[in-house]
């Protein structure tokens, strides 16, 4: 345990994304209703965690600076300024944006943008960073509003989400292309508000924003500690749980276990009996048994076959049987049909989930997992997540979760190279 605290107390990596100076503008008039503008304020912060870094001040040239403007009728506007010195992170951003009330009334949308720019993006923006703008909306803007729609179009990459069904008329796509400066890739439509916080939907809005992020990870002392008991030299076994609930999504799923199958690449599998690491899987979800995609193994082949071999459940989250599951049958199975952890062996289990997981067995299976003496180890993704749950897992070290962006910083190298040293 104390090895595996010095270790990963190191590897909370930073994700940076290019300078970036990003306004959202969103339609809070009364055809919105209020579960409408509150999906808007979700994708707002859901776009927000995924930037990583934020710039404290605008006086800082690293990082991301985020505005938002609501609006209504002539002159019913709130907004949350770029240059707002109370804003130094993520957190305080999304703090904000929680508080803002939706407005309802008329559709001004020129004039909200004529302010956005003489507002938030004039006195806001920071030298030579790239400025972006999205603009919700759901319907037509009132013709009584004589602003220009094009009023952001001046050093400004505006992207115009239109939802709703009255988008494919050629009066509307009109008026949508004058607000992404005329440029029709610029022009996202979603059916419904809902599609907003789809995941496939932010991960295409990530790639707009921040197409080339960086992950920074410290090298501090105590990546010299791995050479002090490295993996190769001691044994452990390690138990991937994967969450197969309809939470997870068949796309993640297949990442989760290419990622597994990199970590086994990045660790020194065991060459000799006592020696080394061993990689096991298990799918959990639904009310049956978990599955074990892989009992305890140290082929590289077959650990990297899982992607072609494993199906998704796509059930209910069940953790707490799952870690039952396993402490009674791949833990210690004498004479089982699993192989079983080997006597000398460090356990460390690896949880794949967000912690949204029903009740039952969950406390049962903390206790079991302790008896085992097994360390846990949370890869979770996103915001949405039970995070007492998660420590919980870890038996409360915050120092072993780590808290992704998306699914696709899983990818990252730097990711890559702290699990494997957190493992290891």
């Amino acid at each position: 345990m104390g090895f595996v605290r010095e270790t990963c107390g190191c590897c909370d990596c930073e994700k940076v994304c290019p300078p970036l100076d990003l306004v959202f503008v969103i339609d809070s008039s009364e055809s919105i209703g209020k579960t409408n503008f509150s999906l808007a304020k979700n994708f707002v912060i859901s776009v927000a965690n995924r930037l990583g870094k934020m710039a404290k001040n605008i006086s800082d040239v690293s990082g991301s600076r985020l505005g938002v403007v609501q609006y209504s009728h002539q002159g019913a506007v709130q907004a949350i300024r770029m240059d707002d010195r109370g804003i130094t992170s993520v957190t305080s951003f999304n703090t904000k944006v929680k508080a803002m009330e939706w407005i309802a009334g008329g559709t001004w949308t020129a004039s909200a943008l004529k302010y956005t720019y003489n507002h938030l993006i004039v006195p806001g923006r920071r030298g030579r960073t790239k400025v972006v703008a999205i603009v919700i909306t759901d319907g037509r803007y009132d013709p009584k509003d004589l602003d220009n729609l094009g009023a952001l179009c001046n050093g400004v990459d505006v992207y115009a989400i239109a939802i709703g069904d009255m988008f494919d008329s050629g009066a509307e796509r009109q008026n949508l292309e004058m607000i992404a400066c005329n440029m029709g890739d610029r022009v996202k439509t979603l059916s419904v508000y809902a599609e907003l916080t789809a995941e496939e939907f932010l991960e295409e809005i990530e790639q707009i924003l921040c197409p080339e992020p960086e992950m920074i990870c410290p090298d501090l002392k105590c990546a010299s500690d791995l050479s002090l008991a490295p993996l190769i030299q001691r044994p452990v076994d390690i138990l991937f749980f994967i969450d197969g609930s309809e939470r997870t999504g068949g796309r993640n799923f297949i990442s989760i276990l290419r990622i597994i199958g990199r970590l086994s690449q990045s660790i020194p599998l065991s060459k000799e009996v006592s020696l080394g690491a061993r990689f096991a899987v298990l799918q959990f979800g639904g009310e049956q048994d978990p599955e074990v995609l892989l009992d305890f193994s140290n082929n590289h082949r077959t650990i990297s076959s899982l992607v072609s071999n494993a199906v998704y459940r796509d059930l209910s989250s069940t953790l707490g049987s799952a870690i039952l599951y396993a402490t009674e049958n791949l833990v210690s199975n004498p004479g089982g049909r699993f192989r079983g952890v080997r006597p000398d062996a460090e356990l460390t289990f690896v949880f794949i989930t967000n912690g949204v997981t029903s009740d039952k067995n969950f406390a049962e299976g903390i206790r079991a997992m302790r008896r085992a003496n097994a360390v846990g180890v949370v890869i979770t993704v996103g915001s949405d997540i039970d995070r007492e749950r998660l420590l919980q897992l870890t038996l409360r070290d915050k120092a072993l979760i780590f808290n992704l962006m998306s699914f696709n910083d899983l990818a990252l190298p730097g990711v890559v190279k702290h699990m494997a040293h957190c493992l290891g």
